[in-house]
């Protein structure tokens, strides 16, 4: 399949030039946009479904490429008066070995493609031409180097195009190319709100939603493989029967005749479809069950509206039915969701799924459930595009392939903004790690990241003991070099918000009756702290550490002092950082515990060694005290 590498968009809405890269040095399947409200993530996103392979079931909702619009609404909303350039969407394009091999298969083999320079990358070209805020042409633009010669001997040279299509070389290696570039869906959350009524037919004033669900009915047509259209074995079937009877009541004599049969056949296998794949997706996705036994659809003629067919979705527990309108919001949105993306799975051709603010309006649990369905949908060369907000829809695996979105007009960290900026809206994307690279002291922008990467699904629970470490950095630190020697310790790390404010978890896990210790810094508020939970929660000396009590030679040692030089210089490497901060290391060691390739990571060997050292004394502590519980309760 041709590769799409980055993504270059110029002159669209608020958007001056972004670049999103989709291949860095660490290729991620997943795209992550995060961003504050009023950022510009949704611009971005718009602009992607204006691309050529964009979907048009989507495409109409933005003037996108299958519309029939003006366009006025993709022109820079401070160059709406008078605006003359274009608006591009651009696409980096590599070719793989099977696309050439495509090329040659299907290709007259008289004539002698120079493969070489047709696997150079190029640039595909989406443009929209304005001349005073008119539009005035579109055009796509394949920049694909195409040199050929008639005999093997000969010197290949540019290709100059026949006159007539059917001769045309050029024509034909465009045709197999689009065929196998990956096709751009977008999502919008809007698309939750089905109609209740899905007209079957193009029509005057028809909503760009019924539009889209026109092309979803059609979509699961054309995933039976059977030839199946609305038009001809529907809508055309009635027209015929309507103009052959040429009366009043044909209406009556229809629904009471056999010509009826044949449609309902249509409608009955996407109901089954939907079935299939739309609920076995559910399961496979959300690995539970759902009340829904069945979906359903019907199908009528609207005889207030020129007796035009529309179908309608219902869903089936076994007793009862109910209309897809009537359900809840999450069972709406994650019912479209899969209708959008089940159909367009296992393709030949790839999908890059985009899907904005997806789940936003949902409930933790939820968002968690659709992160995890997106690592399913990026498999198999398909790829997901999404933005965010919200903490509960940051994967740290996929920060890697992250931009933050930020519209530069609007300054969110000053209080009295309130996005009444007077300038002109100018949107900026820049990779996630350049970004806490050269602006760390913006953290409002990755708030997201942060809470995500800083939040630790309780684990108090279980009959462990417990290590409770002062704070998250050092939680990861002693996480990771767990998870890096593959060692299992017989008690469960938590994280505390400071040495001075583990108190409420020293509540807990006495109220609890369970099993734990404490390790503080070596430094003098460490030292201070330890002594007072001593004092003040009646706790055994031996089970509240300072790290100088497990090795002498870290007297004075903050738990971070135990990352030598050598990995700090790593992660300032890994960074690309001038300067590296404590919140840096932090965010590194976070990334990296939730990551799956640790050989990668920068902890140098006596890193390593020098945290395992403390793991080791708590394990022995810890045993010697469950030993001592035991004896005492014996």
């Amino acid at each position: 399949m041709p590769s799409i590498k980055k993504f270059t968009i110029k002159n669209f809405k608020g958007i001056e030039e972004v670049e999103l890269d989709l291949d860095g040095r660490i290729k991620c399947p997943v795209i992550t946009l995060i961003g504050l409200n009023e950022s510009g993530k949704t611009t971005i996103l718009e602009a992607l479904s204006h691309f050529v392979s964009g979907d048009r079931s989507v495409s109409e909702l933005f003037e996108g490429p299958h519309a029939k619009a003006s366009g006025v609404r993709l022109i820079p909303i401070n160059k709406k008066a008078a605006f003359s350039s274009k608006v591009e969407i651009i696409a980096s394009i590599e070719l793989s070995q099977e696309d050439l091999s495509a090329v040659r298969k299907n290709i007259d083999a008289r004539v002698d493609i120079d493969m070489a320079a047709l696997s150079t990358p190029f640039s595909i070209i989406r443009s929209y031409k304005f001349e005073d805020s008119v539009l005035k042409s579109t055009s796509n633009f394949w920049g694909f180097k195409l040199l050929t010669r008639n005999n093997k001997k000969g010197q290949f040279k540019e290709y100059v195009r026949p006159t007539e299509l059917e001769h045309d070389i050029w024509h034909a290696v465009y045709t197999v190319l689009l065929g196998r570039l990956p096709n751009v869906s977008y999502f919008p959350t809007f698309l939750v709100d089905m109609p209740q009524k899905i007209y079957l037919k193009a029509h005057d004033k028809e909503t760009a939603i019924n539009r889209h669900y026109r092309f979803v009915l059609q979509d699961i047509l054309d995933s039976l493989g059977e030839n199946l259209s609305l038009e001809k074995h529907v809508c055309n079937r009635i027209e015929e029967f309507k103009s052959s009877e040429n009366t009043p009541n044909w209406f009556s004599i229809f629904f009471g005749g056999p010509t009826k049969a044949p449609i309902d056949s249509v409608f009955q296998k996407i109901a089954n479809a939907v079935t299939g794949q739309v609920l076995g997706s559910w399961q496979r996705v959300f690995q539970r069950a759902i009340s829904a036994k069945s979906i359903s659809v019907e199908w009528s003629i609207d005889a207030e509206r020129d007796h035009m067919p529309y179908a309608m979705f219902y869903v089936s527990d076994g007793e009862s039915r109910y209309a897809i309108s009537e359900r809840s919001l999450g069972f709406r949105w994650f019912f479209s969701f899969l209708l959008f993306t089940a159909f367009k799975q296992g393709k030949e051709r790839k999908t890059i799924f985009i899907f904005d603010e997806p789940a936003a309006n949902l409930h933790a649990k939820a968002q968690a459930e659709l992160l995890t369905s997106f690592s399913k949908i990026a498999s198999d060369g398909n790829r997901v595009i999404y933005s965010t907000h919200s903490h509960h829809m940051i994967n740290p695996r996929w920060l890697s392939g992250a931009y933050i979105v930020e519209n530069t007009a609007l300054d969110y960290d000053s209080g009295d903004n309130f996005g009444l900026s007077t300038k002109p809206t100018n949107v900026k994307a820049t990779s996630y790690r350049q970004f806490v690279a050269n602006y760390p002291s913006r953290s409002s922008y990755f708030q997201p990241v942060i809470e995500q990467l800083e939040y630790v699904s309780p684990e108090v629970v279980g009959e462990a003991p417990y290590l409770l470490v002062e704070g998250i950095s050092d939680y990861y630190a002693l996480r990771l070099a767990q998870r890096i020697s593959n060692r299992s310790f017989g008690f469960r790390l938590l994280p505390g918000v400071g040495a001075g404010a583990c108190g409420p978890m020293v509540s807990q896990l006495l109220g609890r009756g369970e099993l734990f210790a404490i390790l503080l810094d070596d430094d003098k508020a460490g030292k201070k702290e330890a002594q007072r939970y001593v004092d003040e929660w009646f706790l055994a000396k031996k089970s509240v550490c300072t790290i100088g009590t497990i090795n002498p030679k870290y007297a004075g040692f903050q738990i971070e002092g135990l990352i030598d030089s050598e990995t700090r210089t790593g992660i300032q490497e890994k960074l690309e950082v001038s300067t590296l901060t404590k919140k840096q290391i932090g965010l590194y060691l976070a990334e990296s515990v939730a990551g799956e390739n640790l050989l990668n990571t920068c902890l140098s060997k006596r890193t390593i060694g020098q945290l395992l050292e403390v793991l080791d004394y708590f394990e022995n502590l810890l045993v010697d005290h469950s030993q001592e519980r035991l004896s005492a309760n014996g």
